[in-house]
């Protein structure tokens, strides 16, 4: 693996894939994993500069040469991905953040090093497997989505192409089937998301293979072990992964803080930032206070 450095950005060339990172403001430092590109569109101004984030692409959003190899891929791959850009920003310990199925990455990171993770966010995450996941999110459409938003769905799916007749990029038709799915993702259920796509690098092959991870999915960790404070952040209106998938698996976690915002779908941090930012500096806030009362009373 080489690498290519700059003060803010750099790449990481690991077996045929082409891994992107950024790095940006001062604070506290923050590491988001999933894409250098889409990510950094979905925080605030303030969270941004409120601390020392990081964003890297995962092998599913950044491109590849003719030496990669999908079929040599697994979440070991990824975490061993994550740990190498780790290393090359430099950071020791920090705040870890996953969105989506990026969040069980993230865990599964943190479980393997969790002397790196001192706090742990899951935004929009699943706690269960693919299979699972789908049949409650067809569920809860089905019984909480309004009669418009069904139709606003209908209709963005019929015009998927429009009038082009060339059959369009397996890329393209991800982004446009993603996009055309917004009154699933988002509050908004006219909300056009074209915009977080504009030049973020889709590898269907990789993807393929990232969505394998999660068909025999077990989401678990051993709080013995991993000790590091998580914070779950759902939307109401996310019917992709809905939030009722929580109310089973809560119960038995330890250590966890569970926020449901009412006027998000799938990407809280962008849909409501002023609350998100609000919960997540509290939340660092309270668990600082905690740690430091745990210590002077040891």
């Amino acid at each position: 693996m080489t690498v290519a450095l700059n003060p803010l950005t750099g790449t990481l060339n690991s077996e045929g894939s082409a891994l992107t990172y950024a790095v940006e403001g001062s604070g506290i430092p923050v590491f988001v994993i999933g894409s250098s590109v889409y990510y950094p569109r979905t925080f605030s101004s303030k969270f941004r500069a409120s601390c020392r984030v990081a964003y890297t692409d995962l092998r599913h959003f950044s491109p590849s040469d003719e030496s990669f190899d999908s079929n040599s891929i697994s979440i070991e791959t990824y975490i061993n991905d994550i740990e190498c850009v780790r290393e090359a920003i430099e950071f020791d310990r920090f705040v870890l953040i996953g969105h989506s199925h990026h969040g069980n990455v993230a865990l599964e990171y943190a479980k393997k090093h969790p002397e790196r993770v001192s706090h742990l966010v899951l935004i929009g995450s699943p706690p269960c497997n693919v299979r699972q996941t789908i049949e409650s999110g067809n569920h809860y459409w089905n019984q909480h989505a309004s009669e418009p938003r069904k139709a606003i769905l209908e209709k963005n799916r019929a015009s998927i192409g429009g009038k082009n007749d060339a059959k369009p990029h397996p890329e393209e038709l991800f982004v446009a089937q993603y996009v055309a799915d917004g009154p699933k993702y988002w509050y908004d259920a006219t909300f056009d998301a074209s915009a977080l796509w504009k030049a973020v690098p889709v590898n269907i092959e990789a993807l393929g293979a990232f969505k394998n991870f999660f068909v025999e999915y077990e989401f678990s960790w051993d709080p013995a072990h991993l000790n590091a404070p998580v914070l779950v952040v759902m939307g109401r209106h996310d019917y992709a992964v809905p939030h009722i998938l929580w109310d089973e698996a809560l119960p038995a976690l330890r250590n966890v803080t569970y926020r449901l915002l009412e006027e998000s779908g799938h990407t809280p941090q962008l849909e409501e930032s002023p609350a998100f930012d609000q919960l997540f500096f509290e939340w660092l806030e309270q668990e600082s206070v905690a740690s430091r009362s745990l210590k002077d009373s040891q």
